[in-house]
């Protein structure tokens, strides 16, 4: 063999095992990290009693995981794999059964260096019953218009229904410019809005616990961007069930939610 092809091929298998030394190198720091994390949340898990198994969310056939990536071609092309539920979170607090999810999904990347990033979404939902379905938004969530298009969205409960019908709610004079909300019937959704509830969501809404949270089917549930976070995520955790502890009609299930 000519000096310079044997030379070529080594060069060749040199930057081959580079190349696999790099990625492997990314799998066992990615592997890592998801232990750690796996560790952490099994760790919170059982500080509150409660146990970390792989499951999906309550909700997850009234609203899945990473809804706006479906629905559309560009959502479609942009998926590199399917959502999946990767933690389930079931404890009680303060009474209430309640479920944190994680779920991941594997999306096209438009850079170069990553041709596919892995996503991430938290849902926390609290069981509940005897409450008419809701969404409500901070009105700085989203960007403001981004709020109000996102509770005018008529909720699956609702839209498969047999008299499907969606409403703007009026919400009592300070609490309108802190959040805007539609129901399904707003007298009765009016009901539930006494002075102790509305002093609870203004103070959510000052600390920034509480941005979104949809009312459906026996869940209180609201979903949000990355990992789960334990201190972050208890918070929420407290404002929703700290909320429904004021609702009159409110109260928790003794077994888990069937959407």
């Amino acid at each position: 063999m000519e000096p310079w092809k044997l030379k070529l091929g080594l060069l060749v298998l040199i930057l081959v095992a580079l190349f696999a030394l790099m990625f492997w190198w990314r799998w066992r720091a990615d592997r890592r990290t998801a232990l750690d994390h796996a560790a952490e949340l099994a760790k919170f898990a059982a500080g509150l009693g409660g146990t970390d198994t792989v499951a999906p969310a309550w909700s997850a056939d009234l609203r899945r995981p990473f809804v706006e990536e479906h629905g559309s071609a560009l959502g479609w092309l942009r998926r590199a794999s399917e959502a999946r539920f990767d933690h389930a979170l079931d404890f009680q607090r303060h009474g209430w059964q309640v479920r944190l999810t994680e779920a991941s999904i594997e999306l096209n990347s438009a850079s170069t260096q990553d041709k596919v990033v892995t996503h991430v979404e938290h849902r926390i939902e609290v069981a509940t019953a005897g409450l008419e379905p809701l969404k409500l938004a901070s009105s700085s969530w989203a960007g403001g218009s981004g709020a109000q298009r996102w509770v005018a969205e008529m909720p699956q409960a609702v839209a498969t229904g047999p008299q499907p019908q969606w409403h703007q709610l009026r919400l009592p004079a300070g609490l309108d410019q802190a959040y805007v909300a539609f129901t399904a019937d707003p007298h009765r959704a009016a009901a539930m809005l006494t002075p102790a509830v509305v002093e609870r969501l203004q103070g959510e809404s000052q600390m920034g616990n509480l941005r979104t949270l949809t009312v459906e089917a026996g869940i209180a549930y609201s979903v949000g961007v990355g990992p789960i976070e334990p201190k972050v995520v208890l918070q929420t955790v407290d404002a929703i069930v700290g909320l429904l502890e004021r609702i009159p009609g409110a109260q928790p299930r003794s077994s888990a939610p069937t959407a």
